[in-house]
């Protein structure tokens, strides 16, 4: 099976395979020569081949440029399409950091609270711990993984939350909300609940409108939504069985997803079933990368962009005082290198998604590997650290470019 490089501004390859180019900093790169993007294409073949994926792609930008780009097998193992900038994936956890996009923008625009009390029902009654009924549950919580909600809470359906109390809780830890982490699925589902309830729309029909259509992204939270299905692949097992074809993602979704505001029914939506391009992910990357806004189009001002990032404990008024490794939807990695990058990982039977960003560089790598097996840590495979320490070999560091902004931080917390 064989790897293809698309068309690019500019290709970078790895710096440990063009040791000539050691001293030449990012800024300054010019359209690199056939040998240089030789060497990057063999690296990314080989990251392929020894991975034994089916499909995917790797797009990496700097300040809204695609500096390199390259793209491996079909979307299917026997008569597939080759894969390029166009292949829609079904993009599993990374959906959370994309959804939390389209929270920020009702942040902004004023109909979301971050620290206000989540709520549910007709009446708005309050989510609650039942074990702390005095702290009330909150979206920033929720979006840094320290509601209290369990890792392993039922997000299938939504919960019946007042039902639950001290003795029927399948929900809640002991902990008190706020104060301590644990990554829960059920936490993306809030997410999407407050969309609708904020918006008045579907989660799907508010993130079109909102975040995908001003950017021209095919994305959609049900395939037969999507605004062209046809390069729709199909997903497989990590021993390279398919789990999933297109048209079966078309055909279950259209019989079992309604695609109306229903924010105390849509949980799962937003957990993990974000159908998006990599272009798609990588322009989303861009948004994030660049401060908010990509290809000449605003979604979030560089505050809000910077707040996603932000250790929570630090924003003024926030609902979080114990220590998490997410932002807002947005997780904080610091590879060996001793680079921070900022992003999310969605890994699903053998489907592997990454969108990172590198905010003082302005940038953003997406990477999709379909059909491969898992290494490295729960919170990010192996195989994009690797590709994250490669493209961090060519970052000069740049300057910070988003201030607090609106959100103020204290400086004297950890």
């Amino acid at each position: 099976m064989l790897g293809t490089a698309g068309k690019a501004v500019k290709r970078l390859a790895p710096l440990a395979l063009i040791l000539a180019l050691l001293t030449v900093p990012l800024g300054g790169l010019c359209e690199l020569d056939e040998e240089t993007a030789a060497a990057a294409d063999a690296y990314f073949l080989r990251l392929f081949t020894r991975s034994e994926a089916i499909g995917g792609g790797v797009i990496v930008s700097r300040d809204g440029e695609t500096l390199y780009e390259y793209y491996y097998g079909a979307d299917a193992k026997y008569n597939g399409r080759p894969v390029d900038g166009d292949t829609v994936f079904k993009v599993a956890s990374l959906t959370k950091m994309i959804t939390a996009v389209g929270v920020m923008r009702l942040v902004e625009e004023g109909k979301i609270g971050l620290d206000a009390p989540l709520t549910y029902g007709a009446e708005g009654a309050h989510i609650r711990n039942p074990r702390y009924p005095d702290a009330p549950v909150t979206l920033r919580q929720a979006m840094n993984h320290t509601s209290s909600l369990l890792g392993d809470a039922p997000y299938a359906t939504a919960p019946a939350w007042e039902k639950i109390t001290l003795d029927q809780n399948r929900y809640f830890d002991k902990y008190e909300p706020g104060t301590h982490y644990e990554y829960a699925n059920l936490n993306g589902g809030i997410m999407g609940s407050a969309i609708e309830r904020a918006s008045g729309q579907s989660l799907n029909a508010y993130m079109r409108d909102a975040v995908f259509a001003p950017l021209g992204i095919n994305a959609a939270y049900a395939a037969h939504l999507l605004p062209d299905p046809e390069p729709l692949s199909r997903t497989y097992t990590q021993e390279g069985e398919v789990y999933m074809k297109a048209e079966k993602y078309l055909e279950e979704d259209q019989a079992f997803y309604e695609d109306t505001c229903d924010p105390d029914s849509h949980y799962r939506t937003s957990v993990g079933s974000l159908y998006i391009s990599l272009s798609g992910m990588a322009k989303i990357g861009e948004v994030l990368a660049c401060g908010g806004a990509a290809d000449g189009v605003r979604l979030l001002s560089p505050q809000a962009a910077a707040e996603m990032r932000a250790d929570q404990r630090t924003v003024r008024g926030s609902t979080v005082t114990g220590e998490s490794p997410y932002g807002l939807g947005v997780y904080r990695f610091t590879a060996s290198d001793g680079r921070t990058w900022y992003g999310h990982q969605g890994r699903w039977v053998g489907m592997l998604t990454d969108l990172f960003v590198e905010p003082d560089s302005r940038t953003a790598v997406a990477l999709v590997m379909n059909g491969v097996g898992r290494s490295g840590s729960g919170e990010l495979d192996a195989k994009a650290e690797r590709i994250l320490l490669r493209v961090g070999e060519w970052l000069d560091g740049g300057t910070e470019i988003d201030g607090p902004g609106s959100f103020v931080v204290d400086e004297d917390l950890p």
